[in-house]
């Protein structure tokens, strides 16, 4: 992002993003999970799409240990929202991808 020339705050703002759209492929659906960046509207704009693809849904899998919490977990849609102009699901037969901009 630096090499666009990004400004620090939409990085910031991108970088969480991604976290929450990788975290959620690792925890909810199939490998492989994979990342791809964009930069939307030429060289003079300040836009990012941040694209995560996985295999589709996984099964309903039970993690050993203490149950997590209520607010440990469940917000990562509502942080991709307030954080990007748009945002979505594309499902594929062979997986699923979620996506959004950030401007």
């Amino acid at each position: 992002m630096q090499q666009w020339r990004i400004p620090s705050d939409l990085a910031d703002d991108a970088l969480l993003v991604i976290s929450e759209l990788i975290t959620n492929a690792v925890v909810h659906a199939l490998p492989p999970a994979s990342l791809c960046l964009s930069r939307q509207g030429g060289r003079a704009a300040c836009a990012v799409r941040i694209e995560v693809t996985d295999a589709g849904p996984a099964l309903l899998r039970h993690h050993g240990g203490s149950p997590r919490q209520p607010e440990e977990s469940g917000r990562g849609s509502a942080i991709v929202a307030a954080l990007s102009a748009c945002s979505g699901t594309t499902t594929y037969q062979s997986g699923t991808t979620r996506w959004a901009e950030i401007q």
